[in-house]
């Protein structure tokens, strides 16, 4: 989950079987399937969990990023780096994502 104060939220699903995601913001709501990631699954999950700063709490931040692994909280941050590198490789999975460079 990214959310960039009250003013917007992306929420992303990754699974095996299928990507999921929900842009939502004051004026809108965007919800989308895609097929399931054509790469190897374990290893893009590992890049995303990795990607989350040693010691995995929130600073304060006008964008926060959450991570949940199997439906339990892996993780905040609102570290700016952590961040970016979460989003590019969400990017690299599909086009699709680009709207969460806003979150940048």
């Amino acid at each position: 989950m990214f959310a960039a104060g009250d003013i917007a939220r992306a929420d992303i699903l990754l699974s095996p079987d299928r990507i999921y995601y929900r842009f939502a913001t004051d004026d809108s709501i965007e919800d989308g399937q895609l097929p399931p990631y054509s790469g190897d699954f374990a290893t893009l999950a590992a890049d995303i969990v990795s990607s989350l700063p040693v010691g995995k709490n929130a600073a304060d931040g006008s964008v926060k990023m959450t991570l949940f692994v199997d439906n339990k909280l892996s993780g905040v941050t609102s570290e700016a780096e952590a961040i970016r590198t979460t989003v590019s490789r969400l990017c690299d999975v599909a086009d699709e994502f680009a709207f969460l460079r806003g979150f940048c």
